[in-house]
């Protein structure tokens, strides 16, 4: 499938691929450009089950002083939509298209990862 999405999308430019696509997920550098990662995968909707400590006991202290502290926290998401979020929802079906760019912000060639050969995709006409 990659090759077929490279022939379809060779030397367009970022503007045409995101005005096709849309927002994409991340943009990361390279040796020979950057990459535009479009992710359309599959999340399972419901969160993953982890069991509750056996041995949690809650803090009951009634001091003053420890009543507004507030912990930090190291959870950090890894998705721009909160609602699929990659550490609570297990992804069911994976769909991801990487753009490689050269300096110049033309398409060198395409990723297509989660998308079988069967299957030709076109650019959308508008």
């Amino acid at each position: 499938m990659s090759k077929i999405q490279t022939d379809n999308w060779i030397d367009k430019s970022e503007a045409v691929v995101i005005s096709k696509l849309g927002p994409y997920k991340t943009k990361s550098l390279n040796e020979t450009g950057y990459i535009l990662t479009f992710d359309y995968s599959s999340y399972n909707r419901s969160p993953q089950n982890k069991p509750a400590p056996t041995n949690y006991q809650p803090n009951m202290s009634v001091n003053n002083n420890n009543r507004q502290i507030i912990q930090p926290t190291t959870y950090v998401t890894t998705s721009a939509k909160p609602a699929l979020d990659n550490n609570q929802f297990e992804v069911i079906k994976e769909r991801v298209l990487k753009f490689y760019f050269d300096k110049n912000k033309n398409v060198i060639y395409v990723d297509a990862i989660g998308y079988p050969d069967s299957i030709r995709y076109e650019l959308r006409r508008k």
